[in-house]
């Protein structure tokens, strides 16, 4: 309030005059303060002291004359307030300001506006009687640079100018994220708890270094404290089975770090078991983890970074209350690797084992062999396997769904793989490992080939070839069958005994010689087979001994007899045939059979008749001839041909009436 300035635009124009013989003057017209000399379009003042309501009146003269401009108006309506920023102290998340307002504006009620970039600006009343005005913003980031200004203004339309910006930068902050893992000492109540804290250092305006931690826990009652290096970020202290408490802060030269609290519960043995649950991969891997609403102050997910393998390197991740879902995409795990998934639950005395979820975020087929294949029961029809398997070995690239049995007849013309001697068998459970194969072929050898089975396909196999046993029920009943028919018959024909033998035996007191039996066979078999006759070939009957080791055959026919045709009207009667021939009747001839009897010491004689006849068609007749037998020689004795080789020749005679 020390200086008015006004201004003013000049309507008429002033090519075709020099501005140096203008003469602007304004007058206070409400105060007795003289003309003051003017510019050509503006004219500064100082304030006439307790006077807020002017009336001034603008004159400006040249040759010509004069020109007058009036205007009224309130000092304090046009005010710009002249603002200095005085001091800057920054803390972690918040900065203290101050500035003086140059002028007593402190009856007028001025308002400033503070801006900081990044973030926003915050207007505030300053009404000092002093003109020194201070604020503190906060909610500002750590260790980052802002700059900031000031400006101000009484009515809030008409603002001063702002102040050069000044930078600073906030202080640094070091959080931690605390988790523990607990595990029970042997023989003994105590546990070993491990403190596992990863630093997290909010801002990069200066890189932060810790210079260590220090760890606080209390329980009982009692209090220790331990120290660690900055390098480090894990502790190992031993407790009793009561509740405890571990603070954790980070060390800093410039700037500070908040404590992270983490309580351990009590130990509870009647605490019920978490529940477990088998968790399906997707064809997008990663996992979706959900569990029951059971805790109101959150909760926390563990697991190893490189899944089930030892040892573990622990990570976890903090989810808060009101929401239990959550999603872990697939670049943060590796295919064919089991992770275990443990949620704990916050409670009053700490967090506490709610779930365990196991998966793969992508199931592979590459599993183990199963070993120790072997066969432990054969039938003829049926082969009993059984096998070792760790269907639960964590270091499986996938869940074992179960087991594929393949079978295959031992060379096989097919070609492996195809069904005509190919066939599967499964077993859904995995901690079966046994099968019976059924409807296999007896005395068959078998190559049978086990494989673990998962989501992604079966595994590599192991094979065994086994033999299945001979069914020698099957080959009892072959031979049980016909003899047990043929006791029936027995049982069943013989009270007929006696009537069977006088239609299959010979009359009583009927002496049939060989000859006279033969001719009746020759005549049944003529009546059944009513077959044509055919051309008949001579019948030879020749006994041979022989007195040198040189074998001799002396034929005793004749072979002109041999040789003869069979014709009518060539026969002749028995009184003219000589010892060595038998004349046959035209129509008949019977068919030559040798007996060779080589004697090289006197041995009883063989003689060997063929019972086999044929006889020559007649034309002239049309029935079948009839035929009566009667033996010429039937036998001789060894006497008959001691010395010397002998031949007897024998033949039938057929009677053409």
């Amino acid at each position: 309030m020390k200086t008015v300035k006004c201004t003013w635009d000049v309507t008429r124009k002033q090519d075709q005059f020099d501005p140096n013989e203008r003469q602007h003057t304004l007058h206070i017209q409400n105060s007795g303060r003289a003309p003051i000399r003017c510019k050509l379009s503006q004219c500064t003042f100082t304030a006439v002291p307790q006077l807020q309501e002017y009336n001034i009146r603008v004159v400006v003269k040249d040759k010509l004359g004069e020109e007058a401009e009036s205007y009224s108006f309130n000092i304090s309506d046009r005010v710009f307030p002249v603002v200095e920023l005085t001091r800057v102290s920054p803390g972690v998340t918040d900065v203290s300001l101050s500035w003086t307002v140059q002028g007593n504006l402190a009856q007028m009620n001025p308002v400033c506006q503070v801006s900081t970039v990044p973030g926003r600006t915050t207007e505030l009343n300053c009404n000092n009687a002093s003109g020194l005005c201070e604020v503190r913003l906060e909610h500002l980031l750590p260790n980052t640079d802002y700059y900031t200004s000031v400006r101000c203004s009484v009515n809030g339309r008409l603002w001063g100018k702002w102040t050069r910006s000044i930078s600073f930068t906030t202080d640094p902050l070091v959080t931690l994220d605390l988790w523990r893992r607990i595990q029970p000492l042997s023989h003994s109540d105590s546990r070993q708890v491990t403190l596992l804290w990863n630093p997290h250092v909010v801002g990069t305006a200066a890189t932060v270094k810790v210079q260590g931690y220090t760890v606080q826990w209390s329980q009982e009652g009692q209090n220790w404290t331990d120290r660690r290096d900055g390098g480090q970020n894990r502790a190992e202290v031993s407790i009793g089975p009561g509740r405890c408490d571990f603070t954790v802060q980070a060390v800093l030269h410039t700037g500070s770090s908040i404590p992270s609290h983490v309580t351990v519960p009590p130990t509870n043995q009647a605490e019920k078991p978490p529940v477990q649950k088998r968790l399906s991969s997707t064809a997008a891997g990663g996992f979706s983890l959900s569990w029951d609403q059971q805790s109101t102050c959150g909760y926390t997910v563990e697991w190893c970074i490189l899944g089930n393998a030892v040892p573990c390197t622990l990570q976890w991740l903090k989810v808060p209350a009101g929401n239990n879902t959550l999603l872990l995409p697939a670049g943060h795990f590796k295919a064919g690797l089991r992770y275990t998934f443990s949620i704990y639950g916050c409670t009053d005395d700490g967090h506490k084992l709610l779930e365990t979820q196991t998966g793969y975020s992508e199931e592979l087929k590459s599993v183990q062999t199963p070993h120790a294949v072997e066969h432990v029961r054969s039938t003829s029809s049926s082969v009993t396997l059984e096998w070792l398997y760790n269907e639960d070995d964590p270091a499986q690239p996938a869940f074992i769904t179960g087991y594929l049995v393949t079978v295959q007849e031992a060379g096989s013309d097919t070609m492996p793989g195809q069904a005509g001697n190919l066939f599967n068998v499964s077993v859904a459970d995995p901690s079966k490992k046994s099968v019976t194969i059924e409807d296999l072929q007896p005395n068959q050898q078998y190559v049978c080939s086990v494989s673990a089975q998962t989501k992604a396909g079966p595994g590599p196999s192991a094979s065994i070839t086994i033999r299945t046993t001979v069914n020698y029920s099957a080959h009892l009943a072959k031979i049980l069958a016909p003899v047990l028919l043929l006791l029936g018959c027995t049982v069943l024909l013989w009270p007929q005994r006696k009537m069977l033998k006088e239609i299959f035996a010979y009359p009583t007191g009927m002496n049939i010689k060989t000859p006279e039996f033969d001719s009746f066979l020759n005549e049944t078999d003529r009546r059944l087979r009513s077959q044509k006759a055919e051309v008949c070939v001579s019948c030879d009957i020749e006994i041979v001994t022989t007195r040198s080791p040189v074998r001799e055959t002396t034929p005793l026919t004749d072979p002109e007899l041999t040789d003869m045709p069979c014709s009518p009207g060539s026969g002749s009667s028995p009184s003219s045939t000589t010892p060595s021939r038998v004349p046959l009747q035209a129509d008949y001839c019977p068919q030559s059979a040798l007996l060779h009897w080589d004697r090289p010491t006197p041995q009883p004689a063989m003689s060997i008749t063929n019972k086999s006849y044929l006889y020559a068609a007649v034309e002239d007749y049309s029935e079948h001839q009839q035929v009566t037998s009667s033996g010429m020689k039937p036998g001789f004795e060894p006497s008959d041909c001691l010395q010397e080789s002998c031949a007897v020749i024998y033949g039938y005679i057929s009677n053409v009436t």
